[in-house]
C-alpha cells in the first residue's frame, strides 16, 4: 500500500483504487494488552488534489484479540473504522505530512486501528 506521487499525479482525479490485505502483526508487540490480531482488509481510493496534496478515503476491517480487564482472557474486539487521510509536503496538524516521494499508508492504517482500540474490553 505504497504509491509514488508521480503516480498518484498521473493518476489525476480518478485516483488509484485498493483492497488488500494487510498484517499488523510487526506493529502490536510493543502492546501489552494486544494479544494478537486477524488479517486487516484495507480498502479505499485515493487521488490527487492540488499542488502536493492527496487525499485517500479508507475502509478498514478485522479484529484484534485484547486481553479482558478482570479474567485476562482473550477477546475478539472487531474494528470496522472509515477515515478520510489527507497529505500534503506543507508541514501542518491537519495533514499528514509527506516525508519523501512516496505515500504508505500502512503507518496510517495502524494508527487509526490503535486510536480505535478500547483502553479495556471485558469479556462479559
Amino acid at each position: 500500500m505504497k504509491w509514488s506521487l508521480q503516480q498518484l499525479y498521473k493518476a489525476g482525479q480518478a485516483g488509484v483504487t485498493f483492497d488488500e490485505t494487510v498484517e499488523i502483526t510487526d506493529f502490536i508487540g510493543s502492546i501489552d494488552d494486544i494479544l494478537g490480531a486477524s488479517s486487516f482488509r484495507v480498502s479505499g481510493t485515493g487521488h490527487y488534489v492540488y499542488g502536493d496534496r492527496y487525499v485517500f478515503n479508507i475502509h478498514i476491517e478485522g479484529t484484534l484479540i485484547l486481553e479482558c480487564a478482570l479474567t485476562l482472557e482473550e477477546v475478539p474486539y472487531q474494528v470496522v473504522i472509515d477515515t478520510v487521510e489527507v497529505f500534503d509536503k506543507i508541514i501542518d496538524e491537519e495533514v499528514n505530512y509527506i516525508e519523501k516521494n512516496t505515500i504508505d499508508l500502512l503507518p496510517i492504517v495502524w494508527e487509526n486501528i490503535l486510536v480505535e482500540k478500547p483502553i479495556k474490553v471485558t469479556k462479559y
